[in-house]
């Protein structure tokens, strides 16, 4: 595997808040013979066993709440607007991505109206739910948020539980108000000290924390606090378990008209998203791979590589990705309004644990409309045209992946193009399916049908 130090990268400009991109993009890798295997006989896909659902997760009072507030005349005539200024865009590449449209405004109100209802419940709600999908929300993560207040001091208590990692970060913006925000404190959780349970107490305050002790210190602007669990593999892994507590200072304020709130800010984040997406379309190359760089504007110590794809009805796009050694990889698309595309019935996102890897340890992935039959396969929903987000975490501060090698390849000459592919069938092709959807059911969301 090749990897390059970050002294190694040539210093390009910030283009889009959340990514570093070349001033001019970078051409296809030349593309050679890549392929599956090593992991998984041609007998099927990885697969793992079930450990049992994640129903702490659940914010059923909270969700009637936020359902409430997006029926308000206020909040409904908010969202008409936005479907105006959306139509109005240009981002409607295509007939799946018109037809999204309206559940992505939906989905972003109901998001806004969930964070309105919770404030002054200083309780961590669970975000981006199948529902309510915003700022390419990957599948591979549960986002859990609570706004705070600078000078308030917190106490989160919880169990660790097997996530891959878990991540505390703090922010001065809710993101997409105008702006992605500037992180004002961050724990990683291979930083947090568990007991021998896997409990463990994490404080938030303005003033430093004592040697040995689970503390982030807020910074100036502190008002969001942003929790990611990474799960890898969504069939073992399990979430931390959080309660949050407030210990001093002053609560967070409430608006008198959380309705007029929710459309205030539905509209804001919409036309921001809008703008952020435009701004990425022009710039990222098409069926090639900007250089993977460090995320600005998201997670901290996360390194990403963006495409778009752009693919006729028997075209398919191959890219190999090495993983340098992340503890995780994850790979996904992404529509035009900045979401995650349909990953509970789809194979739109896949992590290196549910993919098969090359004996060199790389990882090839086939996008295409057409099913090609092989474990790798990347489904675009109908669409074609989009985004593909990579995503390394935990790796080395100075480790940056080499490029990614993509091509477009005929379908039907793929079988020529990939070495040593196993082949699946219609069946192991539905197992794997419903594998994935048993597993994402383990969070207790209202899963659409």
């Amino acid at each position: 595997m090749h990897t390059r130090s970050l002294a190694a990268v040539a210093a390009v400009p910030a283009v889009v808040g959340a990514l570093l991109l070349p001033a001019a993009p970078a051409s296809a890798q030349p593309f050679g013979s890549v392929g599956f295997g090593g992991s998984s006989d041609s007998s099927g896909c990885p697969r793992s066993p079930l450990a049992p659902p994640m129903r702490f997760l659940g914010n059923a009072d909270l969700d009637a709440r936020a359902v409430a507030l997006t029926r308000e005349p206020a909040v409904v005539a908010a969202k008409e607007k936005l479907l105006g200024t959306l139509a109005q865009s240009g981002l409607a590449a295509d007939d799946a991505t018109s037809a999204e449209m309206r559940p992505y405004v939906d989905g972003l109100a109901l998001a806004v109206a969930s964070d309105v209802a919770n404030l002054g419940r200083t309780s961590i709600a669970w975000d981006d739910q199948p529902d309510r999908r915003w700022g390419l929300d990957n599948p591979d993560v549960i986002y859990r948020s609570a706004t705070i207040v600078e000078d308030g001091s917190y106490v989160i208590r919880g169990n660790r539980n097997s996530s891959q990692n878990i991540y505390f970060q703090v922010l001065d913006a809710y993101p997409g108000d105008g702006g992605l925000g500037n992180t004002t404190g961050f724990l990683s959780g291979k930083d947090i000290a568990t007991a021998s349970d896997g409990s463990f107490t994490l404080t938030l305050s303005t003033e430093p924390g004592r040697p040995g002790e689970n503390h982030i210190q807020l910074g100036k602007g502190s008002k969001r606090l942003v929790v990611r669990d990474t799960l890898a593999d969504w069939s073992t892994q399990t979430a931390a378990e959080l309660q949050l507590s407030q210990v001093g200072g002053p609560g967070v304020p409430v608006p008198a008209d959380p309705a007029a709130e929710v459309a205030r800010r539905t509209t804001l984040q919409g036309e921001f998203w809008a703008s952020y997406a435009k701004q990425l379309l022009q710039v990222l190359p098409v069926n090639s791979f900007a250089p993977p760089a460090p995320t600005r504007g998201g997670l901290p110590g996360q390194v990403n590589a963006f495409a778009q794809f752009d693919l006729g009805p028997d075209e398919a796009l191959v890219f190999t990705v090495d993983p340098a050694g992340a503890p995780y990889l994850g790979m996904q698309l992404g529509n035009n309004w900045f979401t995650s595309m349909d990953y509970w019935s789809h194979q739109s996102s896949l992590s290196r644990s549910q993919a098969t890897t090359n004996p060199d340890g790389t990882v090839t992935f086939v996008v295409s409309q057409r099913d090609p039959n092989v474990c790798n396969w990347v489904d675009p929903v109908g669409h074609t045209r989009g985004l593909i987000f990579l995503r390394w975490q935990d790796l080395p501060a100075d480790v940056i992946p080499g490029p990614v090698k993509a091509g477009v390849v005929p379908v039907d000459q793929l079988a020529g193009a990939l070495a040593n592919v196993p082949e699946i069938n219609h069946g192991t092709r539905q197992a794997q399916l419903e594998q994935r959807k048993t597993s994402l059911h383990r969070r207790p969301a209202s899963w659409p049908r």
